[in-house]
């Protein structure tokens, strides 16, 4: 049997979210055949945690951070650059902006013989100060000059690099960021309920992301008033833990909806939970794909999100859910309303978002197809790679 090929994922925080789970489910359906797979990210999270108990290597960068901070960031491309030469890879990947940035650049600099970078999403979004905006795209551009294969997880991203000529359409490749499918087709547990004190006949609203600006949580709480007025028995469970948590709590307060509201924070068992919603929301203001949205829709739950990024590219308007613009609270509320009021609608809308989440958008589907990336690009560098017939994901 030949050497592994060693691969280095590039992560800015050590987050169970979106990108976080595609980044781990990757690394655990590759690993252990011939890829051996370590992941690079910020100390401290329950990503490093999951990462470790799969057996899987953990080289902390200790000054990554999510927001620009020239200091921090050159700190952050040393340690890349130091851990690269300190033990080759063949492979870098790198995910979100920051990590793409300098991984990309240390990988450069390192000469690594092929770099793959996951756009899942781009910073220079409309809401964003138009001289940051300018930057990032600036910057994007110039980095996508440093890897091989840029991976699209939803066709609004191909569009959106591509109008922004962000990189040539021959570099970049649309894979989906799969979930495990069958792990959220589970009954509810009432037990589950009562641990979170929600009684057996109130309509349960819930929103699964992690607390931060971009996700929309004020939107979600400023249309519960109205909700409430069609609906007073409802609740909101919002699931996830984030830098946000207390401004979020702070607001709940000041709206009198202490009762109404559960902050669950970090859950590992989000497929339980999401068994228990009657709708589930997503109402960020950018979003790469929505990943939480096909995990709703697996569980045969209608959604209500928003119009942006990567959602309208798993939402069929209508069928599957409703599509409301970002930062609007009365439509949202309006289209809660509605699916509270007509059970038969719920049902109808859960039994197609269950249909639609087909292999398409399976882990093992993704999994499968990101390593072809990697064999064909080891192949065009006439790197050693496995064979098909050696790969046997573990991924359901």
């Amino acid at each position: 049997m030949t050497e592994k090929i060693r691969v280095l994922h590039v992560h800015t925080l050590p987050v169970v979210s979106g990108s976080g789970i595609n980044t781990l489910l990757t690394m655990e359906g590759i690993q252990d055949f011939r890829y051996e797979m370590a992941l690079a990210c910020a100390p401290g999270g329950d990503l490093i945690r999951r990462a470790r108990e799969s057996g899987i290597p953990v080289h902390e960068i200790r000054n990554f951070v999510s927001e620009v901070n020239p200091w921090k960031d050159l700190s952050a491309l040393v340690q890349l650059v130091r851990l690269l030469r300190a033990r080759p890879f063949q492979i870098v990947h790198t995910h979100n902006s920051k990590a793409g940035f300098l991984g990309r650049l240390a990988a450069r600099w390192c000469k690594v013989p092929i770099v793959v970078h996951t756009v899942h999403g781009f910073s220079f979004h409309e809401d964003e100060n138009p001289f940051w905006r300018w930057l990032f795209l600036f910057l994007e551009r110039w980095a996508a000059g440093w890897c091989d294969t840029m991976i699209a997880i939803s066709q609004p991203m191909v569009d959106w690099a591509l109008e922004k000529r962000v990189a040539p359409a021959e570099k970049i490749v649309k894979i989906y960021s799969g979930i495990e499918i069958d792990s959220f087709c589970l009954p509810a547990n009432p037990k589950l309920r009562e641990h979170f004190g929600i009684p057996k006949t109130a309509p349960l609203l819930g929103a699964v992301s992690k607390l931060w600006e971009g996700k929309g949580h004020k939107v979600i709480l400023d249309a519960m008033p109205r909700i409430l007025e069609a609906h007073p028995d409802a609740m909101l469970v919002i699931v996830g833990e984030g830098s946000l948590r207390p401004k979020l709590e702070s607001l709940v307060a000041r709206k009198g909806l202490g009762s109404r509201v559960i902050f669950t924070g970090f859950r590992a068992d989000v497929p339980e939970v999401t068994a228990l919603f009657d709708v589930a929301l997503l109402a960020s203001f950018y979003e790469g794909m929505g990943r939480v949205i096909l995990e709703a829709m697996a569980a045969g739950k209608p959604v209500v999100a928003t119009r942006v990024g990567g959602i309208p590219d798993l939402v069929t308007e209508g069928v599957t859910g409703f599509l409301v613009p970002p930062g609007d609270p009365g439509a949202l509320a309006e289209k809660v309303i509605r699916l509270l009021s007509d059970p038969v609608l719920r049902e109808r809308m859960g039994r197609a978002g269950r249909e639609a989440v087909t292999e398409r958008f399976s882990a093992r589907t993704m999994v499968r197809e990101i390593r072809r990336v990697y064999d064909e690009l080891l192949s065009q560098r006439g790197i050693g790679a496995p064979s098909d017939a050696d790969f046997r994901t573990k991924v359901g």
